[in-house]
């Protein structure tokens, strides 16, 4: 999953960009690669597993996502609450991080169904709902592609803040403090069972938001040495308390997860953002280009496993026994999911986002620059 807002990050207008964020994005989309190439190695390999059973544990990286998209929402919208043209602005640059690249592999996966249907969403009998697929509307069923089931609620966390925004900025934290405790209430006995249009809104993940939120407004605020006690106790939480059981598409996990990983990740969050603005992250902030791509990657890596999947299973046969070849095919498995999200970034992604301030520009009457500012 992905927050779907994978450009940099500035703390304020003309400040440094915080390229802890971009890094903890590319761990995000990283966590969920791995979670996937571990079900990947055992549908296309023979043989005893050569990946670590830990992999398991990658689906985290959408618990990852939500807290930094939290975080993203509430620190690019500091004093621009309560004015209309502001809400807008937000509204029309979360549709364009969403929408347009996720189209690009709808269309591309589109011809790929009507030919092929049984490649399809195989997990619930290959049925897809194209209507509610392209523009990420809940449903029953899982979306043409596997993984956008995260952007429809990462949409429905969106119009919640665009509700929020509305507020004068002094109402910020009771708006989220009133939502934490709606979502609490809710779920205080497991996810509801109901029409997805109710799930939606009622899903405990939403949680993992509103903790993101929170450390956007406290980060500036933490002392390194403080930095170092959070970040020993988000991992505490994280690997001794950690929950992360089955998703429903719509419904949720219940509290257990967000109370667990959303917490532990807000904490780390805190913890390497307040390190970086108190100083930097040293070399660390090199491999803030796998945050740049991170939706890409995000988006395109099942389609490239299976893909690979499916050559290793018709090459493989005089080496369908050699773990050597095969954990060589897997590091390629991985390296084709990056070399992939890198061009989806720079041929799709990059292009769309500049369109995107190209017409926003014209909409709201701005020039060029101002039109980076507020991006």
């Amino acid at each position: 999953m992905t927050d779907g807002t994978s450009e940099p990050v500035a703390v304020r207008a003309g400040a440094k960009q915080l390229k802890s964020i971009q890094v903890a994005r590319g761990f995000a989309a990283l966590a969920v690669v791995a979670f996937h190439l571990l079900d990947t190695e055992a549908r296309y390999f023979s043989g005893e597993s050569l990946l670590p059973g830990f992999f398991d544990g990658g689906q985290a990286g959408v618990d990852l996502f939500f807290v930094i998209s939290g975080f993203v929402m509430v620190l690019t919208t500091r004093g621009k609450h309560g004015s209309v043209r502001n809400v807008a602005k937000f509204a029309w640059n979360r549709a364009f991080r969403i929408y347009p690249t996720y189209w690009a592999y709808f269309l591309l996966l589109l011809p790929i169904f009507l030919l092929f249907p049984t490649w399809i969403n195989a997990s619930q009998g290959n049925q897809v709902n194209l209507f509610t697929s392209f523009f990420l509307l809940p449903s029953n069923t899982l979306p043409i592609l596997l993984v956008a089931w995260t952007l429809t609620l990462e949409l429905w966390f969106y119009i919640v803040f665009t509700v929020i925004l509305f507020l004068p900025e002094r109402l910020l934290i009771p708006a989220l403090a009133v939502w934490f405790v709606i979502l609490v209430v809710v779920n205080w006995n497991g996810p509801i069972s109901a029409d997805p249009f109710v799930q939606v809104p009622a899903n405990a993940m939403a949680l993992e938001f509103i903790f993101g939120g929170v450390t956007a407004l406290i980060f500036r605020r933490i002392s390194r040495p403080v930095a170092i006690i959070l970040a020993l106790v988000g991992l505490a939480i994280i690997i001794l308390l950690g929950s992360t059981p089955p998703q429903s598409i719509t419904a949720g996990a219940g509290l257990p997860r967000p109370l667990t990983m959303g917490i532990g990740f807000a904490l780390l969050l805190a913890a390497f953002t307040a390190w970086e603005h108190r100083g930097s992250i040293g070399i660390l902030r090199r491999l803030a280009i796998l945050g740049d791509m991170s939706y890409s990657v995000y988006l395109g890596h099942i389609l490239v496993l299976v893909a690979m999947g499916r050559v290793w299973q018709s090459i493989s046969g005089p080496f369908a026994g050699n773990s050597v070849a095969a954990g060589a095919w897997l590091v390629l498995m991985v390296l084709a999911v990056l070399l992939f999200g890198y061009l989806s970034y720079r041929l799709v992604e990059k292009p769309v986002t500049g369109l995107s301030k190209r017409w926003q520009s014209r909409v709201f009457h701005e020039d060029r620059r101002s039109a980076l500012m507020t991006r």
